[in-house]
């Protein structure tokens, strides 16, 4: 079999541009090049070929025809031929390519055409090292296994044995910091581009202790990992990641990489448990997954209603596998999973909206969220979290304490992760039933597929937690013990002619006022207002009280007057109940 050989050099770092060159020994008529219109991990078509600017064979334009959005036709048997092509490279985002004089990054999903239907040994991939000054401290950083002689982190030439496999190992080439550290035998190491002053010792301490928990939760790591990389990208304000097969590709914070001697911060918190989340999709997406997710089809949207497990499930371990790592406590556990409470009881979608819903319309509505979101969807992320939770507690309960979710989940590593097997839509809820009858299976029907609410009061206190249920003055306040009768109800943001709203959650304060998404409020009572003295002053009022707001909207000033009412209470609290005499193993 031939194997595809892909050039990558950088044409342009201040328009953004890189050059892709093909070359393969033949390439027959008719033969199809074409690029996925969506990454794995990322569930919304993208259209990643919009950004090929321009693509030759040979030198000609001729000898190719587009056929559709994102593919590309040969229109005769070529011997050796050389096709190249030109990708912008603008999207500051884990999951497409960005370059500039600063850092180069990519993923394959926006770099690679695939040759549909060909048969390739191996697919080489060379990268090289831009000659000009701005890169002469340059390093590249990926998990694809080197096919040179060449040290890790040094350009050269890579390869992967499946187009599938070519398009999990992202790129980052840049001034890297880099920190090694092994976990059950294979190499890991902490990459960070971006000006920052993280303790990296520190960090990478934190993030062995979690991932050496993790192998051990799955008793190995997937035989395909032989080497693992966390990309992390640090900047002025950003936050998300992208899982791979060994890697995964990370965008945080200055203010999440903590300095020297600075204690744990909240921050700092988020940063790790993004890590968890990610590292603990190697099993958890990557290997065990959808059945409809093998093999991907890139060309088209591809539903699940399962992302509630491959998602909700990861969310609840992301930041209990730190936890039972030692790394953060008991109180700072209990506030993750407080804050996971909250977001999910602030959106009225809960009501409209079933995870299993969620998941098979993350295409359309949950990656593509707009200002009635928080009314109308619920995130498949956090109340599958709650799910989980939930389930792991029952199922301790069912068995005392003989069992739990973790048994599930290694399960589903053995019978399908291992031997790459799909999981089907609805094989969860047989497995549950095969091991504890049928008494789960109104669970899933009333949590899963509709919308009750969850029992977490009462499973909670099961454990020794107890739940308070308060009222913030701020939506950005997710857990505490703040409490005031009045809150206004919307999302807020500062701009130079005044606080613009961004949502209003149905029934609330600011609802009742009839604000709607945009518009600008410049005075409370007759006085004007930041974000911060609106919230403050709003908290002031008593139920009963008339309030009188004046706002612009598309330009037209209006007045606004409700009466104010009290706030539902949904921002929650965790605590340790210390009057129960409770010994449990969940602790």
């Amino acid at each position: 079999m031939p194997n595809i050989h892909y050039t990558i050099s950088i044409e342009d770092p201040i328009a953004h541009i890189f050059k892709v060159t093909l070359t393969a020994d033949f390439i027959a008529k008719g033969q199809i090049f074409r690029l996925p219109t969506w990454i794995p991990g990322s569930y919304m078509i993208r259209d990643f070929a919009r950004n090929i600017v321009s693509l030759n064979v040979n030198q000609k334009k001729d000898k190719v025809v587009k056929i559709d959005s994102h593919s590309w036709q040969v229109k005769e048997d070529l011997n050796a031929p050389v096709i190249e092509y030109l990708v912008y490279a603008w999207d500051l985002s884990v999951r497409g390519a960005h370059l500039d004089d600063q850092h180069a990054f990519f993923n394959g999903t926006s770099l690679f055409l695939e040759p549909v239907g060909m048969l390739v040994d191996q697919f080489i991939v060379e990268f090289q090292k831009p000659r000009e000054n701005y890169a002469k401290d340059w390093q590249l950083a990926t998990s694809m296994p080197r096919l040179d002689e060449q040290v890790n982190y040094e350009f050269g030439r890579f390869y992967s044995r499946s187009y599938d496999e070519l398009l999990d190992h992202p790129f980052e080439a840049g001034k890297l910091d880099i920190a090694e550290f092994e976990v059950a035998g294979v190499p890991h190491a902490l990459v960070v581009v971006g000006e920052h002053q993280g303790d990296l010792p520190r960090i990478v301490q934190d993030l062995e202790r979690i991932c050496k928990h993790q192998v051990e939760f799955f008793s190995e790591l997937p035989s395909c990992v032989e080497r693992y990389l966390f990309l992390v990208n640090v900047l002025p304000s950003g936050y998300g990641g992208l899982e791979h097969r060994s890697s995964t590709a990370l965008h945080c914070s200055y203010s999440e990489l903590p300095k020297q001697f600075h204690e744990m911060s909240d921050d700092y918190i988020n940063f790790l448990t993004l890590c968890s989340h990610e590292y603990f999709h190697t099993w958890n997406i990557k290997q065990i997954k959808p059945s409809v997710f093998l093999p991907y089809d890139l060309t088209r949207e591809v539903h699940t209603d399962q992302l509630w497990i491959f998602e909700g499930f990861t969310s609840y371990y992301e930041d209990r596998l730190v936890y039972e790592a030692g790394v953060i406590d008991q109180k700072q556990y209990l506030k993750l999973l407080a804050q996971a409470i909250t977001r999910v009881h602030r959106g009225r979608g809960r009501h409209l909206q079933s995870v299993a819903e969620s998941s098979f319309d993350a295409w359309t509505r949950f990656y593509k969220q707009d200002e009635s979101a928080p009314n109308v969807i619920v995130s498949y992320y956090t109340k599958g979290k709650l799910i989980a939770l939930c389930l792991d507690l029952l199922i301790r309960q069912t068995s005392q304490d003989k069992l739990s979710l973790n048994d599930i989940m290694i399960e589903l590593w053995r019978n399908y992760g291992i031997i790459s097997k799909g999981l089907a839509s609805g094989e969860l809820e047989a497995i549950f039933k095969q091991r504890f009858g049928s008494k789960f299976l109104d669970f899933f029907n009333r949590f899963v597929y509709s919308t009750d609410e969850l029992p977490l009061q009462e499973l909670l206190a099961l454990v020794g937690v107890k739940v308070q249920w308060n009222n913030s003055s701020s939506l950005k306040t997710l857990s505490g013990d703040d409490d005031v009768q009045v809150s206004l109800g919307a999302t807020l943001k500062q701009t130079s002619d005044g606080v613009e709203v961004v949502t209003v959650l149905y029934g609330s304060n600011a609802y009742e006022l009839g604000l709607c998404s945009g518009d600008k409020v410049v005075a409370l009572n007759e006085y004007s207002v930041d974000i911060a003295s609106l919230e403050k002053r709003f908290a002031w009022l008593s139920p009963g009280e008339q309030v009188s707001m004046h706002i612009f909207r598309r330009g037209k000033l209006l007045h606004y007057c409700s009466t104010v009412k009290a706030s539902e209470k949904l921002t929650c609290d965790l605590r340790v109940d210390e009057s129960l005499e409770i010994e449990v193993q969940w602790w």
